[in-house]
């Protein structure tokens, strides 16, 4: 009976803190975790010190972790979870942004945890991976990319909570136009066929009877009606555009634990999906 009492703790313990049940790295001494060695010793140096720094003066923890790789796992979730395996951010502000790299895998994350994801949204967190990180990391300038993306996060983390929430309204009503210019509406796709149909078809086949074809069973005026029609249908699908959506972070996955971070936090980072991913 004890056995089995005993495997049931077991069983719900795993499954209460599933970053428990991975192999991460054990927490370090400092805010700066170089295991994939992108930053030179120099650098290191200077970055933890003024994240050490950052840290005392306001209380907001700024950790940054490369590593080889994830070993397969999911970016999102893996950076996730070593955020609260660290317990960055204090138990009771959740002030703490994980910025990880997985050298090998060419993928990097930025987590925020609750109390800093109203300054800190998922889509800004995504405007700095694709438009500082990822261009320097291209160029193999794996320093640059690092500190230009702290600098951003802690000019961010220092606005005032009414500016930064019209900036991440701003910034989303971009993002959306970014996605609606990428996108081809369906009414392109109709617009096409019927020039191809109507109009290119008949020319290639040539001839009279392509001349005879390309007025289409209805008649020239019938098919200037249909042409016009179906252009203002064409129009009215680009100007509705679809949406798109950002740079995402999922919600739902809270995070508890016991232990702290040096002076990084303890009790727990509350990282519960906030942030952004992405490649180079």
């Amino acid at each position: 009976m004890q056995r089995l009492i005993l495997l049931l703790a077991l069983v719900l313990a795993a499954f209460a803190s599933p970053a428990l049940a991975q192999d991460f790295p054990a927490r370090p001494d400092g805010p700066v975790y170089d295991a994939a060695d992108l930053l030179p010793a120099a650098e290191e140096e200077t970055l933890a010190a003024r994240l050490t720094e950052y840290n005392l003066a306001t209380g907001n923890a700024v950790v940054v972790a490369t590593e080889p790789t994830t070993g397969g796992r999911d970016i999102d979730l893996y950076s996730r979870d070593l955020a609260e395996y660290w317990d960055i951010g204090g138990a009771e502000s959740e002030k703490g942004v994980l910025v990880y790299i997985a050298r090998d895998d060419r993928q990097m994350a930025i987590k925020t945890a609750r109390g800093v994801q109203g300054v800190l949204t998922d889509i800004s967190a995504g405007r700095i991976i694709r438009d500082t990180m990822r261009p320097a990391f291209r160029q193999g300038d794996f320093p640059g990319g690092i500190n230009g993306a702290v600098d951003q996060i802690i000019e961010r983390l220092a606005m005032d909570p009414v500016d930064a929430a019209a900036i991440a309204e701003a910034e989303a009503a971009s993002e959306a136009q970014r996605e609606t210019e990428g996108s081809f509406p369906l009414g392109g796709f109709i617009w096409l066929a019927f020039i191809f149909f109507f109009f290119i078809l008949p020319m290639l086949r040539g001839g009279r009877k392509a001349r005879r074809y390309s007025r289409g069973p209805w008649g020239d005026a019938a098919r200037d009606i249909i042409l016009w029609e179906v252009g203002k249908a064409v129009v009215r699908g680009l100007e509705d555009g679809g949406r798109g959506g950002g740079w995402g972070g999922g919600g739902g996955f809270g995070g508890g634990g016991g232990g702290g971070f040096g002076g990084f936090g303890g009790g727990g980072g509350g990282f519960n999906g906030g942030g952004a991913s992405g490649g180079w």
